[in-house]
């Protein structure tokens, strides 16, 4: 078993992942609870970049 420290010195796309994974799983545990069919991992991807289009860069990311 990991501990956080372990965690903490993932970083970038994968850490991302792996968050995006475990939560996925996760909802998909509450969904067959209530009889829903599970999300996919491209539904998710789908989600996400959904998400991240409808977000403005941050200030400190402007080129100038």
């Amino acid at each position: 078993m990991a501990t956080a420290e372990q965690l903490y010195h993932k970083f970038g796309p994968q850490l991302i992942d792996a968050v995006a994974r475990v939560t996925m799983d996760e909802i998909n545990i509450v969904r067959a609870q209530v009889g829903l069919p599970p999300r996919t991992l491209q539904q998710v991807v789908n989600a996400i970049s959904a998400k991240l289009d409808s977000i403005p860069p941050y200030p400190w990311q402007d080129d100038g």
